[in-house]
């Protein structure tokens, strides 16, 4: 099938072109963004807050939100801020069927990864209940997380972490509104798989941290040993 699969590759290249602006590259680039638009990125960059990876300009080392309110999840981290094009890349990605850019923004993922020497022993994307699944016909995040496998080589599990409740969208709730929404709505069903291990939680967006934290709540119920969150991109919100 591996084999396939290049072949395929090798007839339809999905390269040519910068995921950004659309102009030809025509020298080998695994991000598919030419030079032009990746100087543009809104890469996160300078310090950070060390629990939920919000860009802060204080002498704090944990931002105003982790200050007042505890995380279940160890870390969290981020490549871009949400805005610009990152922001069109997702919206792209999750809402216009545009599946090949997981591919890419995961390679993204890959580098913040790795540079922040986070150890961990299975990766695992958000679920998403199986009404919004049939809707939506599937997963972004479990795309990321299975490019991200695939590029650091660590184990992928999409099958012990579930959603059971079908809460409505995030979209427009305040924090407190999101924490409520998604309260008790994710369930481990293979605890063996999650007991004693280090878990890396993959989604697309970090807004408040809810998400990621409902998650590391019931991974770490079922015995995880410590739980971080990677995301594409962090929204600041003012």
């Amino acid at each position: 099938m591996k084999l396939f699969e290049q072949f395929l590759d090798i007839l339809y290249p999905d390269n040519f072109s910068c995921i950004i602006c659309g102009d030809d590259i025509f020298n080998e680039n695994e991000y598919c963004v030419c030079a032009e638009c990746k100087k543009d990125l809104p890469f996160i960059s300078g310090k950070v807050c060390k629990k939920c990876g919000l860009p802060i300009n204080s002498m704090a080392n944990y931002c105003d939100r982790c200050q007042r309110n505890k995380h279940f999840f160890d870390k969290a981290i981020a490549t871009f801020y949400y805005k610009d094009e990152i922001a069109r890349c997702i919206k792209n990605l999750k809402f216009e069927n545009c599946r090949y850019l997981a591919k890419y923004l995961a390679k993204f993922m890959a580098d913040t990864l790795n540079a922040n020497n986070i150890i961990c022993d299975v990766i695992v994307p958000v679920p998403m209940h199986e009404n919004r699944l049939r809707e939506r016909g599937f997963n972004h995040s479990e795309l990321l997380a299975r490019h991200l496998s695939e590029i650091v080589n660590i184990p992928l599990d999409t099958k012990s972490l579930i959603k059971c409740v079908n809460t409505k969208t995030q979209v427009n709730l305040n924090f407190e509104q999101r924490q409520n929404n998604l309260l008790n709505s994710f369930k481990v069903l293979n605890i063996n798989a999650i007991k004693g291990k280090n878990v890396l939680v993959v989604d697309d967006v970090f807004t408040t941290g809810s998400t990621m934290d409902n998650c590391a709540k019931a991974l770490k119920g079922a015995g995880a040993n410590k739980v971080f969150c990677i995301s594409i991109a962090h929204t600041v919100i003012l």
